[in-house]
């Protein structure tokens, strides 16, 4: 298992794979991807897990797009990514860090520490909820 940055054009056929499989590509996409550090685990061969982070002002982060192929969830290779980009962003003296979580998926983002902010809402036909953490 590899854990390192993912070129772009693997992470949107993984996002798209996993987040949107009835998208075309240019819906994984997001707008300020080419700014933003997207880091993947390469395993038996292929990327099976990516995680898009995208710093703000005022020392703030927010990641998108986290995702790892249906086979390999619950193994827990996403955990290692996302405790992996969490010490990336403490590192680089970020203080907080956000996501918006699919709804269903709240309870994996508060074994990590990342609380529910705000309340649900509906975006794309899915319902979200913003998570935050303070480190």
């Amino acid at each position: 298992m590899m854990l390192q940055e993912i070129p772009i054009a693997e992470v949107l056929v993984l996002r798209q794979k996993v987040l949107w499989p009835d998208k075309d590509i240019d819906f994984v996409r997001t707008p300020n991807d080419d700014t933003g550090i997207h880091f993947g685990i390469y395993l038996d061969g292929q990327w099976i897990s990516c995680i898009s982070i995208f710093e703000e002002e005022h020392q703030r982060a927010v990641f998108r797009k986290f995702a790892t192929l249906f086979e390999f969830q619950g193994k827990g290779y996403g955990s290692h990514l996302l405790e992996y980009s969490f010490l990336y962003l403490q590192q680089r003296k970020c203080k907080t860090v956000y996501c918006s979580a699919r709804y269903e998926k709240q309870g994996f983002y508060k074994k990590f520490g990342m609380i529910p902010k705000g309340e649900m809402y509906l975006k794309n036909g899915l319902n979200y909820i913003r998570m935050e953490r303070n480190f």
